[in-house]
């Protein structure tokens, strides 16, 4: 999607914060695919179609969290390589 959209596509699904840390990584491309991943997985995990840029996807002492209409979200797994990001997110709510 990066090559086909490029900032647009970056713009309407992450966050400035998630764009400016991925820019810092060594690779860019799977960090997102990851951050990708755990918005898409936290949406089936609420049980319906939310905005991407509401889904803020962080991590703190290098575990992920998500931020959601001030809300955080601890239960979240993300796993990436150079092909592939997966991502399990459990709603307790």
């Amino acid at each position: 999607m990066l090559e086909r959209c490029g900032e647009r596509f970056l713009e309407k699904v992450f966050a400035p914060s998630e764009i400016a840390r991925a820019r810092s990584k060594k690779h860019p491309q799977e960090y997102l695919a990851g951050r990708f991943a755990a918005k898409e997985a936290f949406m089936k995990a609420r049980g319906g179609r939310l905005s991407w840029c509401d889904i803020e996807v962080l991590s703190e002492g290098g575990r992920p969290f998500i931020i959601y209409r001030g809300k955080r979200y601890d239960e979240v797994s993300i796993s990436h390589e150079r092909s592939y990001a997966v991502s399990v997110v459990i709603c307790k709510d």
